[in-house]
């Protein structure tokens, strides 16, 4: 029973055979009820053929008692197994179609219970007293004889082919029993064959599916889906549904699939690099150490002076490398919260080349910073944003030579507010542009310079990702970059 088809043909195969046995007993208590009235109607149209065909039954009865009852029973010589009585106003049987009873004296039939049937509808049949079975009841037709405008005596007739509890008859047994089996067959053969249509009908699409999710796993996500493998997209109905639904599921897991394995494959990179740039300056600073310890009585003070102040510089990049990873990884936290509030944007820009002044006087650049006196409030946080142009502006003072020039720009945009950095350094190449700002990556004349190993501007992208916003370049070799980060407002 694991399979669903069998589970579903056995479900509805009991369903069938319980239908048919309810139907079966339906009609056997249909056909018994039937025959019940037609017999009642017969016996009621035999006592009103006698009343008649012979309105001098009571002076019948009464000019010769003894010979009345074979005058009944020639009365039912058409009607085997039924019985004719006269009974008085009392119940009590004065002659009978049949032998007389033992039990005759001193009982008579309940007359009230005929009256009642008689005076709410005659055309039912009348459930009362048999009197040749004493203590036992059936279908009964009975009619007051009237005379003097009263009830003098009463024509009683009992079916007994069809009282209740009597067998009925054997023709009709069989007539009704065949009946039902043929329509408890007949229904069971239609459920069956809707059950294997039904089957049909939902399993094919279900067979696909699975034949489909079997070649996924054997062929794993790195083929796209064709269309042909998913034949019932372009229905309506929940079969439709449940094949796009898992088409798009399917899809969906290629697709994270690849991410999957593109984000291990960055990982790995990210290992090997943060390996290799952290190892340069911590090699540096070790043999810096190194020569200090072993040689310090022979060098003289401006040696010892350049070798710790070089080995100061070491240390500091390496708490820059150090810094940044750890700000990379908070960022792309999905426990991360990102505090909004409205914010200037251009006198943010201000106080960061405020900050940043000091440190372009010393290597020669001139910074510069241009913004409208009305710009409309980005609700952003203000400490994520502050760390971007920050990143924008260090990296283009390391790569601007003395002399040069960096500004710092905030204007509107019709998507929101646009920060640009332009440095007048040796700028990007067209071939490194779309990958300055993944995580690792450095420009090949610049890698020396910016000394933060591909991060800086990675940090920026995300943080301008969290805030909804985009980042860009705009560069040509020789002369300068643009780099510009859009915050919706």
């Amino acid at each position: 029973m694991k399979s669903l088809r069998a589970r579903v043909l056995m479900l509805v195969a009991g369903a069938g055979l319980l239908t048919a046995i309810a139907l079966a007993a339906v009609m056997h208590m249909s056909v018994r009820s039937y025959y019940t009235d037609v017999v009642y109607t017969q016996s009621r149209a035999l006592i009103d053929r006698v009343i008649q065909t012979h309105p001098d039954l009571l002076h019948t009865y009464r000019s010769a008692p003894d010979a009345f009852g074979r005058r009944l029973n020639a009365y039912t010589g058409l009607v085997p197994d039924t019985g004719m009585y006269l009974l008085d106003a009392d119940g009590r049987v004065l002659a009978s179609s049949g032998p007389p009873k033992p039990f005759w004296d001193g009982w008579a039939v309940d007359l009230s219970a005929v009256r009642r049937s008689l005076a709410l509808d005659p055309s039912m049949p009348i459930h009362a007293d048999d009197p040749d079975r004493e203590g036992r009841s059936g279908i009964v037709a009975a009619r007051p004889l009237i005379e003097h405008g009263r009830e003098a005596a009463w024509l009683y007739v009992v079916p007994r082919s069809a009282g209740i509890g009597a067998r009925a008859p054997e023709l009709l047994k069989s007539y009704a029993v065949q009946t039902a089996v043929k329509v408890g067959l007949l229904v069971l053969a239609i459920g069956v064959a809707l059950t294997v249509a039904m089957i049909a009908l939902l399993t094919r699409p279900l067979t696909a599916l699975t034949r489909v999710a079997e070649r996924v796993r054997n062929g794993g996500f790195s083929a796209p889906l064709c269309a042909t493998e998913f034949p019932f997209n372009d229905r309506d109905d929940e079969v439709g549904r449940l094949s796009r639904t898992f088409r798009e599921t399917l899809e969906r897991l290629r697709v994270e699939m690849d991410r999957v394995t593109q984000t291990d494959a960055q990982r790995r990179e990210m290992v090997a690099n943060v390996s290799h740039d952290l190892r340069t300056p911590l090699t540096a600073l070790i043999g810096q150490l190194e020569t200090i310890r072993l040689k310090a009585d022979e060098l003289d003070r401006d040696a010892r002076e350049r070798f710790i102040e070089a080995a100061v510089l070491n240390a500091h990049h390496l708490r820059r490398l150090t810094d940044s990873l750890s700000e990379l990884a908070k960022l792309d936290s999905p426990e991360l919260r990102i505090e909004r509030e409205p914010i200037a944007l251009g006198e943010l820009a201000d106080d960061l080349a405020q900050r940043f002044g000091t440190r372009a006087e010393a290597a020669g650049v001139l910074l510069r910073v241009t913004y409208p006196d009305r710009l409309p409030l980005a609700r952003v946080d203000a400490a994520l944003i502050e760390r971007a142009i920050g990143n924008l502006i260090d990296n283009a003072i390391r790569v601007t030579p003395p002399g040069g020039t960096v500004e710092l720009r905030v204007r509107p945009d019709a998507e929101g507010v646009r920060v640009e950095v332009a440095d007048t350094g040796p700028g990007v190449s067209t071939d490194e542009q779309a990958r300055v700002f993944q995580r690792f990556y450095q420009g090949s004349k610049v890698r020396e310079q910016r000394g933060s190993m591909g991060l800086g501007l990675a940090i920026v992208k995300r943080v301008a990702e969290l805030h909804g916003g985009r980042v860009g370049l705009d560069s040509a070799p020789t002369r300068g970059a643009t780099f510009w980060l859009l915050i919706p407002t």
